[in-house]
């Protein structure tokens, strides 16, 4: 007993060590078996992109409006773009669109604020022909006659200013004012590239041999809006003009063009003879901004086939016409 207890205290703490140490390993081992055997947290997916939203399929542009006229084109002015034409180099009567030629050369050739007199080779009988309703002995200012050139489409207008004009011409040498004016009417084309126009009177009226084209007044109607007292003139519904004179009096005048003031419509002129048709030149302007032309030239309905036209670049572009 002496002996066990001896050996007791020999190595009793050498045993209790060993002890100790073999519990703190099998905690560690049973630690590590438990972290082995957990399963790895699964790897987070990465979200699925949003697809982008289906590209619209764009609407098909619509097939322009049938149409009475025998020629016509459609021209955005502000994007310099043909959009639509229909014969629109093939040379046709011009009628009075015509004036818008006149109108041009006459601002080359003499300044609005002057004074002339009408002379009785001036006056038109209204009953057969288109007339501002100038007399003779009457004293207008060449404003005023522009006024009733583009107006009423005065043809009175039209053989004054052709005369006066003329008569501050040198050339050709040897003819009457009014074939010097034509002559300048002929350069005046020539200069703004209307390759189809053909002058042979101051109003447009038939005659043989003249003429002009769809496409030739598109050119003539940008030049004309270019020119600020012309583009406010074609602009008007109506105006008042003062005559002076043996018969002085005021002549309240009417603008031939029904579509002012519909459509975003600015102008510019109408013309109507028997081997033209009805003729058109409209300009309108859109809500975003932009200036369109359209003519159209032997037509049977020249407003209807205009009001197609605009509502069609509308349908086409997008570009509605202001209120």
């Amino acid at each position: 007993m002496s002996g066990a207890v001896r050996l007791l205290r020999e190595f009793g703490v050498a045993f209790l060590l060993f002890a100790v140490s073999i519990a703190i390993a099998g905690v560690t081992l049973a630690w590590y078996a438990t972290s082995s055997s957990s399963p790895s947290p699964a790897p987070t997916a990465a979200p699925s992109p949003t697809p982008p939203p289906p590209t619209p399929t764009p609407s098909p542009t619509p097939a322009p409006p049938a149409l009475t006229a025998q020629a016509a084109i459609v021209v955005d002015l502000t994007g310099d773009r043909v959009l639509m034409e229909r014969a629109s180099e093939t040379p046709r009567p011009p009628a009075s669109t015509l004036k818008l030629l006149t109108a041009l050369t006459v601002r080359d050739l003499l300044p609005s604020e002057e004074i002339v007199t009408v002379r009785p080779e001036d006056v038109v009988d209204p009953a057969v022909e288109s007339s501002m309703g100038l007399a003779a002995g009457d004293t207008v200012t060449v404003h005023d006659l522009l006024i009733g050139l583009l107006l009423p489409s005065g043809n009175d207008a039209a053989r004054v200013l052709a005369r006066v004009a003329g008569e501050r011409l040198a050339e050709p040498s040897g003819q009457p004012p009014q074939a010097r004016f034509l002559a300048a009417m002929q350069a005046k084309a020539r200069e703004l590239g209307l390759e189809q126009t053909v002058v042979r009177t101051p109003d447009g009226d038939d005659a043989p041999g003249q003429v002009t084209s769809a496409a030739d007044l598109v050119r003539l109607a940008r030049a004309l809006l270019e020119d600020p007292e012309l583009s406010a003139i074609v602009a008007l519904r109506q105006a008042a003009v003062r005559v002076g004179g043996p018969d002085a009096r005021v002549l309240q005048l009417e603008n031939t063009n029904q579509l002012l003031g519909q459509l975003g419509v600015v102008g510019i002129k109408t013309g109507t003879t028997p081997e033209a048709g009805q003729c058109l030149i409209a300009a309108w302007r859109t809500r975003d901004e932009r200036l369109y032309v359209a003519v159209v030239l032997g037509s049977q309905d020249r407003y209807g086939d205009t009001r197609a036209l605009i509502e069609w670049v509308a349908a086409a572009t997008g570009s509605e016409p202001t209120p």
